[in-house]
């Protein structure tokens, strides 16, 4: 860390106070997890004999309550969505390099084609469009006759 003002490095005391019990990291865990609260409470090893409505208010009331409790499950959770969008971000990385490098050195011309072809969609050459033509002016008569050509050009009549 360092001071703000004099950009000199500074120490913290950190109080043991300060610092989460075993029962309550192994709660916070299971709170990122996506575990109700009830159950990160039994499984972290609280009130293992209580009645379901005193684990619940006692859950409710830990994570409520507690704001180094709030505080770490927030922790918790930003460093797993952090992680996880490093990992797609290399992912997407990974994959774009290998893109084109297959579309430089595939032996086969449909290789190299497929290859560009994902290139441009990935950053938004081409677009699927679809045209779809109004009917709505036409009579139910004229909308029938239509259907009927349609019919009979894909049934080969």
């Amino acid at each position: 860390m360092t001071d703000k003002d004099k950009g000199k490095p500074y120490l913290r005391v950190v109080k043991d106070t300060d610092r989460l019990t075993a029962k309550q990291e192994a709660f916070c865990q299971g709170v990122a997890d996506g575990k109700m609260l009830v159950d990160a409470y039994r499984d972290a090893g609280y009130m293992p004999n209580g009645s379901a409505k005193t684990q619940w208010e006692a859950a409710s009331r830990l994570m409520s309550g507690n704001s180094k409790v709030m505080a770490r499950v927030q922790a918790i959770q930003a460093d797993r969505e952090q992680s996880h969008r490093t990992q797609m971000a290399r992912r997407s990385e990974y994959v774009l390099k290998r893109l084109q490098e297959e579309s430089e050195g595939a032996e086969t011309d449909g290789a190299r084609i497929r290859a560009l072809e994902l290139l441009g969609k990935s950053c938004g050459v081409f677009s699927e469009r679809i045209e779809i033509e109004h009917d709505g002016d036409k009579t139910a008569a004229e909308l029938e006759r239509d259907l009927e050509k349609r019919l009979a050009a894909l049934l080969g009549d």
